[in-house]
């Protein structure tokens, strides 16, 4: 693989950001509260994620804010993005029960 490829294609992605905003909303809100400063989320939507973390659009209520959220370990593979966004979905709902 050429290493100047993306990690995820297109195809990749919007897959990954339309079942992220279908079946996740709950863990990016989580994700959220426990990732970023920002203090109030009434509603979130992932809009892009890449090798190196996701892009959200987080509905505070009075604002809609970009939020990006940075993943420790950069992607090496399409395949990793499923593992690290569950990771970090995890360890939210950790924070979020104590």
């Amino acid at each position: 693989m050429n290493d100047s490829a993306p990690v995820l294609s297109p195809d990749d992605v919007d897959r990954i950001v339309t079942h992220m905003n279908e079946a996740h909303t709950e863990d990016l809100v989580r994700c959220v509260q426990a990732y970023t400063d920002v203090p109030t989320v009434e509603d979130v939507h992932m809009t892009s994620i890449d090798a190196c973390g996701f892009d959200l659009t987080v509905d505070r209520g009075e604002a809609t804010v970009p939020v990006r959220i940075d993943f420790d370990t950069p992607l090496e593979t399409a395949g990793d993005a499923r593992s690290t966004l569950a990771e970090l979905a995890l360890a939210a709902r950790g924070d979020a029960e104590r």
